[in-house]
Order: structure tokens, then sequence, then C-alpha cells
């Protein structure tokens, strides 16, 4: 299935792992780590210290300034504090002539600590990339975070679920445009390093070496890791005419499959385009159109599916005096359109179905309709998939005007259209995420407003009206409800008229649903 998805159920536990702000002069140089450190009576907690680069530093002498409340010990070559008593103890690093402190507080172990209590905090080393949970593996991190230094220097680092670091990975290149896209199903993060019309993913292990670097050409517009280990990803270039999904193995990085998408084209007949003037011309042209592509994503039935636009236009006149200028209505505009999904097998071959097709031949002046993916492509829960279809209407060539009609197309495993759900007309920016809930439940958001509908025959359940300009589908809840996200927060919807906020700010969901960090 697919790494970094949404279409998974919320179990609604939280963890804060937020980066602190700097410690303070005193903290320069090294320091003590993790901090911000809250436990309960009873419980341990390793230490370590790192210097400016996340480096660890050894051989220090640790005290503990109340052993009553709690007391150090060595294992494994780092300190750990054992919490005694309810309080606050203040815990001493000693190296090279230096001291460093750190504050932690200690709980009562009668009752679970109060939601929104920090568990530990990692000190900056940079600007914050993004950070993302890893998959579970018997020795691997729990977290990586991507941080890149004023010099443009990219650090991975690996952290794990009791905020030790186990290592740090310096990427081999200098480039501020750089995404942590996603972790790997053996334990790896998956970076990517963008240069204008080209891009490289690097893979790190889960043992913090390079396990393999590929280049690609254009900007990558989707990712998708089957549980053979195959990646496949998807690429355009900026211009959008040519479209790409490649087959990366991901143990070695080796290529699998390379598959470009059908082009679409423009002819021109007796006609040329100058800004918005149409002008007569001596003989006929013919130009590539942007293909509009979906997301990527891989099924529980291990193939890959991507939907993508495939149009064939023709603008034709009269025989005319060239350079003269044509009205509109003097243009046929003749269309060959479809939206087309492909079913991607691991081999690299691939079953193709037309999702939604029409033809016409009208004066340029009249309005159309043209049906094109938004993005958003998930799994039914059926072996088939969830397709976010756009209408757009009085179209004229390549430009979009009016209110466009927002539908889901349900597809099954056979490729054969079950059903299109409409959803709320909404004209702002387009916020298409859908996810899968249990129960055959799905949900949808277009503009303000979140759509709960039946997965099986696409009927609606409830809708609920945030009251915002914009709101995004986030997660399923085991309670059949859902989350989404506001401006201000996370919101718990469990119906047409219950909801609440859980979280304020932008928040980020990975691995197994759970919230690691909170970004303003």
């Amino acid at each position: 299935m697919s790494r970094c998805r949404r279409n998974v159920v919320l179990s609604l536990s939280f963890i804060a792992l937020c980066s602190s702000q700097l410690a303070g002069q005193e903290d320069s140089g090294w320091r003590i780590s993790p901090e911000n450190i809250n436990i309960q009576v009873g419980e341990d907690r390793p230490l370590q210290l790192l210097d400016d680069l996340a480096q660890e530093l050894h051989d220090a002498k640790w005290s503990v300034d109340d052993p009553n409340r709690a007391e150090i010990r060595e294992e494994d070559g780092r300190a750990v504090v054992h919490a005694k008593a309810a309080g606050s103890v203040r815990v001493s690093a000693a190296l090279g002539g230096e001291t460093r402190f750190r504050e932690i507080k200690i709980w009562s172990p009668d009752r679970p600590l109060p939601p929104g209590t920090t568990n530990w905090g990692t000190h900056p080393i940079g600007r914050e990339i993004g950070d993302i949970p890893a998959v579970p593996t018997a020795d691997g991190p729990n977290v990586f975070s991507l941080e890149q230094t004023a010099s443009g220097s990219t650090y991975l680092r690996a952290v794990r679920n009791d905020g030790i670091q186990v290592w740090t990975w310096l990427m081999p290149e200098n480039t501020h445009d750089v995404e942590l896209v996603c972790g790997d199903w053996l334990g790896g993060a998956l970076i990517s390093a963008n240069h204008g019309n080209s891009y490289t993913l690097y893979t790190v292990g889960g043992d913090g070496k390079l396990r393999w670097q590929h280049t690609l050409d254009g900007v990558r517009k989707g990712h998708a890791y089957n549980l053979k280990h195959l990646v496949h990803v998807l690429s355009q270039c900026r211009e959008g005419l040519v479209t790409k999904v490649t087959g990366i193995d991901e143990v070695t990085g080796a290529q699998k499959f390379d598959l470009t998408l059908p082009a679409s084209h423009e002819e021109l007949i007796h006609v040329q385009k100058v800004g918005v003037k149409i002008l007569c011309a001596s003989k006929a042209s013919s130009f590539p159109v942007r293909t509009i592509a979906s997301r990527l994503f891989v099924n529980i039935d291990g193939f890959a599916y991507v939907a993508f636009t495939q149009q064939e236009w023709a603008l034709r006149t009269a025989k005319c005096t060239p350079g003269s200028a044509i009205e509109p209505r003097a243009v046929t505009f003749e269309r060959d359109e479809r939206v087309v999904l492909w079913q991607i097998h691991p081999d690299g071959t691939y079953r193709s179905t037309i999702v939604e097709e029409s033809k016409s031949s009208r004066p340029l002046s009249e309005p159309v309709s043209v049906a094109s993916p938004t993005g958003a492509i998930i799994p039914d829960g059926l072996d088939g998939v969830l397709l976010s279809i756009r209408w757009s209407h009085d179209a004229i060539v390549e430009d979009a005007h009016g209110s466009p009609d927002g539908v889901v197309y349900r597809v099954d495993q056979n490729g054969t259209v079950v059903y299109k759900f409409p959803l709320p007309k909404y004209g702002g920016p387009l916020h298409d995420e859908m996810v899968l809930g249990e129960n055959d439940r799905g949900f949808a958001t277009r503009g303000g407003i979140l759509i709960a509908f039946n997965v099986r025959d696409g009927k609606e359940i409830w809708r609920w009206d945030s009251n915002t300009p914009e709101i995004e589908v986030f997660a399923a809840l085991a309670n059949g409800g859902c989350v989404v996200q506001t401006p201000t927060g996370l919101v718990e919807v469990e119906n047409a008229t219950e909801s609440k906020e859980i979280f304020t700010g932008k928040a980020m969901m990975g691995w197994q649903g759970q919230m690691y960090r909170k970004h303003n």
C-alpha cells in the first residue's frame, strides 16, 4: 500500500515531539538532549550530549541535584535518569571543563500526563524542513527530521521514541529546495532534492547510510510504495507536456520500468493564436497540450493507479487572408477528450480504462465542459478506486472559467465506473482530499463542507458545514467520524451537528495515523 497516505483510520493517540526554542547562551556549543522532558515516577529517561551539528559527545560526568527525586545511572554508554518522586530535578553534565544543565519535570504516577504535555523535545540545528515518523522496525528509529543550516548543509536526523538521537546523515549536495518525502517500508526515509526541471531522490536506510540515489527529469508529482519493495514515482515536466511513471527497486535503487503517459495535442488549421487574439494562418500547425494528472497510489493488490487527461483538439476555419483577425464564432473547435485511469502492474505493464469521454464540434464562441482529475485518488476498500474529477465549464481552448462541478467516481476492480457522486460547487482554492473510513464510509471536502458518503453505492450519509472558507479532510476515525484541518486547527467531526476542536494549528499525520508535531 502507499506510504504517507491519509486514507487510514486514526486512533487519536497524540504524542508531542516539539522542537524547542534555543535554550540560551549557556547551551552554545553543546547541550543535554532531549529537552522539555516530562516523565512520571518510576519511569526512566535516557540522556545524551549533542553538539551544534547534532553530533553525539561522550565521557561526560553526570549528576542530579536532588537524589531523593531522581537518580542517574549509566546504561549502554548513556546516562539514564530514574524518576523516584514527583517534583522537578536539575540534571548536570560536565565535559571538558564546562557544565550544562537540564530541568526535568516528574509527575505523579496516579494519573496520566495532562493532554498536550510535551514528552520531550529536540534542539534544532537549523531551519526545519519537515519531520515524519519512521515505519517501525526492530532496531530502527521512530522519527526522522530534516533540517538545513544557514550554509545550505542538509541533515537527516533519526530519533528514537524516547528522544535519543541515534544518527545524523549529511546530504551530499547543497540546495535549498529539499523535501522529506516519506518513510519507506524498510525503516528508512525518502528525500527529494529539486533542481529546476529535474530532481534527485535519496533513500537513507534505518542505519543512517545512503541506500541509493536516483535522478529523474521533471518535477515530482507523486509517489507510492507497494509491499514488494517497489516505489512508483510520478514525474512531469514543468510545462506539463511530458508525464512519466517510473518504477524503482526500493532496496537497490535499480530502475524497473519507465512509462510515458500518452501526450495530448492541439492542431491549428488556417488559424494561429497570438495572445488572446485568433488570426488567420497560411498553414497548419500542431502543438502539445498540458496533461492534467491525479496523484499516485498503490492498492492492496499491489497495482499502482494514476488518472490523467488525454486530449486531441483542433481549431479550424475556412480559408482566409493570412494575418487577418478571426471572430471566435467563425472558428470551429473540435474536441476528442477522455479521462484515463491506468492500473500499473509491478512488471511495468498496465491496464487502461476510459473513465470519462466526450467528443464535440462547435463554434469556439460556444461554452464547453472539460473533465480533468483534481488530484485526489484513493482505494475504495473493495479492490477498486475512488477518483475525484472536476468538470470545468465555459472552457475556451486551455482557459477554464465559471464554477466547476466536483464529482467522485468509483471505478471497480474490473475498470467499470460504478457511480458518479456529485460534490458541492466551490470556486475557491481546491482542497480535494478524500479518506476512506470503516464500514464502507468515505469522506470528501469541498470548500468549507465535509461530506460523508457510502462507498459502495455513492449515497450521501451526512454533511457538515464548518462555516469557514475552506477545510481539508485529514483522517477517518474508528468511531465513524472524521478529522478535518480548518484554518485554526484540527476538528473532530462525528456527524452533521457534532464537532470539537482537538488540536490548534497545522498538523501532520504520519505512519499509524499519529500526530507527531504541531506546525504553526
